[in-house]
């Protein structure tokens, strides 16, 4: 009877709360199922626990007003403040609000495995030639660069590398943003600290390049790299094992039907490497279905549970 009494106690103030809730809605004019805070900016919190994101109901936009708050990677007693319109999680400023659909969220599904070629449909087929043709890709949608500017300070090229530091990075240097660097640095120590088997003393005796920071735009695309914010690397081994690495390499190599490259005949680093970088907030652009199996870029808004 205790048990049912403190549920019936629960339940009763739940409907209290729900009532106050949708009555304080109803006073701001907030419309209904809007009063309660996007679930994408909570994942951004967590992702990026050093900045704070306080949103705001704009109720003449019927959208979050989010105001990012970013300590200065130098001095952290100067803080960077910009309001910035959640916008399904492009974070728009006011003046690009009408332009919304130029831009794609920041936030997707991000797969965590490879799409085996043996598996797709006409259907899965004909959309990955319509992604990859050369005019789609330049006049789709582009990545919104609003939040990473405000975050890396990297509106343009002067700015941007202001922030680039070098790092030794396994048994190489790297060029990357200074806010990235312990990140980095912890992925190195965790790859050189894993057990030299046979797998590891191959990726690692032939690492050749790390490519981080170059000023550069997506292919075929308006969006800026990632590596032209100093947020993305790239491993490459010598002569790739013999195998592909890139999908636009192959595609050059194999225009009419390069998307069904079988993953067995693609480089990849090891799954233990893989795994180290996601741990540290980092993505593999293995799993897209535009396979980039050298490349790891900084997301950790893609990877929150």
């Amino acid at each position: 009877m205790k048990t049912k009494h403190r549920f019936s106690t629960q339940f009763f103030l739940l409907i209290i709360l729900f009532f106050s809730f949708n009555a304080s809605a109803k006073e701001t004019k907030i419309p209904f199922k809007k009063w309660w805070i996007p679930q994408g900016i909570e994942i951004f919190k967590k992702a990026y626990p050093d900045i704070q994101f306080i949103p705001t109901y704009d109720k003449e936009a019927e959208d979050w007003l989010v105001t990012i708050i970013v300590c200065d990677a130098k001095n952290p007693q100067k803080k960077h403040q910009e309001d910035l319109y959640w916008c399904d999680s492009k974070f728009l400023p006011k003046d690009k609000l009408d332009q919304k659909d130029n831009y794609r969220p920041l936030l997707y599904n991000y797969s965590f495995t490879v799409p085996d070629p043996n598996t797709f449909t006409e259907q899965d087929i004909q959309l990955i030639k319509e992604f990859t043709d050369r005019d789609n890709r330049k006049n789709s949608p582009i990545d919104p660069p609003f939040f990473y500017d405000l975050v890396y300070d990297c509106t343009n090229r002067e700015s941007t590398e202001r922030h680039i530091v070098s790092i030794p990075f396994l048994t190489l240097n790297i060029n990357v943003h200074e806010r990235i660097k312990e990140p980095l640095e912890r992925v190195s120590k965790k790859i050189m600290a894993l057990p030299r088997d046979e797998e590891m003393t191959k990726f690692l005796s032939t690492l050749t390049r790390t490519d981080g920071y170059a000023w550069r735009t997506v292919r075929d695309t308006q969006s800026r790299s990632f590596h032209s914010r100093g947020l993305a690397i790239d491993i490459l081994p010598k002569n790739y094992y013999q195998r592909i690495i890139y999908w636009s390499w192959q595609k050059q190599l194999r225009p009419d039907d390069w998307y069904m490259t079988e993953i067995s005949k693609r480089w990849a680093p090891p799954k233990k490497v893989i795994e180290i970088f996601k741990e540290e907030g980092f993505i593999w652009g293995g799993t897209w279905i535009v396979w980039d199996n050298m490349h790891f870029e900084y997301h950790p808004e893609l990877l929150v549970d």
